[in-house]
């Protein structure tokens, strides 16, 4: 799978995977336009909804209740190297689950891919276009 992203101005971008094309673009104070989500956003975002459907794929397996369901995700950007830190997701379930389900709703989301991925960082390498 491949995505391409352009420049458009400033410090804003534009992602597109097959059809679908997303808005990347740093906050004012950093130089962007803050027109969009900037890229640590995007990055907390894409692991929490990644979560997100690891739990709601499970209820829906296991036939587990579930009018809505919310997942707020609080996150340090750290300098030196500049880097996201500690990601916190606090999930909430409707109707509540019994404590034996959350528990094991909570394992669903910390295996969920976005989460094995930085827990076993791939290789990242990168080139120029020939």
């Amino acid at each position: 799978m491949t995505i391409e992203v352009r420049h458009v101005d400033k410090l804003c971008f534009q992602v597109r995977a097959g059809e679908h094309t997303v808005s990347v673009d740093a906050g004012a104070n950093d130089g962007g336009t803050g027109s969009a989500l900037s890229a640590p956003q995007l990055f907390a975002a894409a692991v929490g909804v990644c979560m997100c459907e690891f739990v709601v794929n499970s209820c829906r397996l296991r036939e587990i209740p579930l009018e809505s369901l919310s997942l707020e995700v609080a996150y340090e950007e750290l300098t030196r190297p500049r880097r996201i830190g500690t990601l916190e997701a606090t999930l909430q379930i409707e109707p509540e689950p019994p404590e034996e389900v959350k528990r094991r709703l909570l394992g669903v989301a910390r295996r969920a891919t976005l989460v094995n991925t930085l827990n076993r960082p791939p290789e990242i390498n990168v080139e120029f276009a020939s």
